[in-house]
């Protein structure tokens, strides 16, 4: 947890340096997801709902910042640019993607897991949970990478000190969520 001295830092560092650590907390996630999804079948039931929880914990935050404050800053920037919007779009849509195989992960782990918190047998054994980890976490991993490449230095060039600080306002003042 932060204190109040390093929350006033945080406030003051550049917007766009606030979406880069959301985009490294989830890139440290993937690291975590992958040691879990390599020794699953090997790991208690609550690791596995561990994964998922850090899944829907930090991506949802994430895809916030990108897409609801990030891609409309620079949307309005780069109005009439084609690539610029063509990349923006491309964001979305790799955005949807990881929703949509975030929302398959818990309906896989819903399956996987009585109510009492027991692996339900002949269902979804550790080793279809850890597929289908390892394609989220891949998945993530080269968006990031993209975000990281491309998108933000692309915003980086475009945007100005008015478009951060609107950003700064429309971002989160709580502190990140920390991946354990």
């Amino acid at each position: 947890m932060l204190d109040h001295e390093n929350a006033k830092k945080r406030d003051k560092r550049s917007s766009l340096d606030r979406v880069a650590d959301h985009a490294r907390r989830v890139s440290q996630m993937c690291d975590l997801l992958e040691s879990m999804a390599d020794d699953l079948p090997h790991r208690p039931v609550p690791v596995w709902r561990e994964a998922t929880r850090l899944c829907n914990q930090i991506i949802p935050g994430h895809y916030h910042e990108v897409l609801n404050v990030l891609v409309p800053v620079l949307q309005r920037r780069t109005k009439g640019d084609l690539d610029c919007e063509n990349l923006l779009r491309r964001v979305r849509a790799d955005f949807d993607e990881e929703a949509c195989r975030l929302s398959e992960l818990n309906e896989l782990l819903v399956e996987a897991i009585d109510p009492d918190g027991n692996a339900r047998s002949g269902t979804i054994g550790p080793e279809t949970l850890g597929y289908a980890l390892r394609c989220f976490f891949t998945a993530l991993r080269r968006n990031g990478s993209w975000e990281m490449d491309v998108l933000l230095p692309l915003a980086s060039r475009r945007l100005n000190a008015d478009d951060l600080d609107e950003m700064a306002h429309m971002l989160p003042q709580a502190a990140p969520n920390r991946v354990n």
